[in-house]
C-alpha cells in the first residue's frame, strides 16, 4: 500500500482526526516547524525525535518498453553512459544523489549522464513512464507500473540501494493520542509484515 492509499484508510477509520499533509523532499525541522508526525527515510539522527521503523526498501533501475525499443536495454553498468538518465537532487544540499552500483574492487565510479535533475521522486517515475529515460526508484513508488508492464526492471544484479522508512515525532512531548493512532496505522499498514498484520 502506498502512502496516500494508506492515509486516506487513516482518514476512514479515524474520520474526526484531520489530517494537513506535506509532501515534500524538503528535510523539515520537525520541533521547529511544528510539525506532529513526519515519515522520513534514513537512520535518524536528531535526538530531539523519537522514532518507529516502518520497514525497508530496495531500489532498482527502471525504464519504460518504449525506451527500451528505442535505446537497446543496458546489460552491464557501464552502457549507462550511453544512456538518459534520470536523477534526484537533494532538496536541502543540492548534491545528486549517487547510482549505488555493484563494482568490482578498485573500479571507479561511474560519471553518469545528468539528462535530467529533479528533486522528487514523483517526477522521475513520470518521465520513465514516458519513455524519457532510466530512473534508480524506490520500489515502493513503482509497484503498480513494475506490475502492469509499464515499467521493466533493468540492470537487476547492479542496483544496490535499500532503504529503511521511520515515523519521528518530537521527543520532548508526549505523543497526543492522535499522533499515536496515527504512528500505529502507519506501522501496521505501510509495510505490513503479514497477512495477520494487515487484518
Amino acid at each position: 500500500m502506498n502512502r496516500q492509499q494508506a492515509l486516506g484508510e487513516f482518514m476512514r477509520e479515524y474520520p474526526e482526526i484531520e489530517l494537513d499533509l506535506d509532501f515534500t523532499d524538503r528535510l523539515v525541522d520537525v520541533v521547529e516547524e511544528g510539525f506532529d508526525a513526519v515519515v522520513r527515510a534514513g537512520e535518524p539522527t536528531d535526538s530531539r525525535l523519537a522514532a518507529r521503523k516502518l520497514g525497508s526498501f530496495r531500489s532498482a533501475l527502471v525504464a519504460s518498453p518504449y525506451y527500451l525499443t528505442q535505446r537497446g536495454t543496458p546489460k552491464i553498468a557501464a552502457d549507462l553512459l550511453e544512456h538518459a538518465c534520470l536523477h534526484y537532487c537533494f532538496p536541502h544540499t543540492g548534491k545528486l544523489e549517487s547510482w549505488e552500483l555493484r563494482r568490482n574492487a578498485g573500479e571507479p565510479e561511474l560519471q553518469l549522464p545528468t539528462s535530467m535533475i529533479c528533486n522528487n521522486i514523483e517526477t522521475r517515475v513520470r518521465f520513465a513512464l514516458q519513455g524519457l529515460g532510466i530512473a534508480y526508484l524506490p520500489e515502493f513508488a513503482i509497484k503498480e507500473p513494475l506490475a502492469d508492464g509499464r515499467l521493466r526492471t533493468v540492470l537487476a544484479g547492479y542496483a544496490e540501494r535499500t532503504g529503511v522508512f521511520y515515523v519521528l515525532w518530537p521527543a520532548s512531548k508526549h505523543p497526543s493520542p492522535k499522533v499515536r493512532a496515527l504512528v500505529d496505522f502507519l506501522s501496521a499498514w505501510v509495510f505490513p509484515t503479514s497477512e495477520a498484520k494487515r487484518r
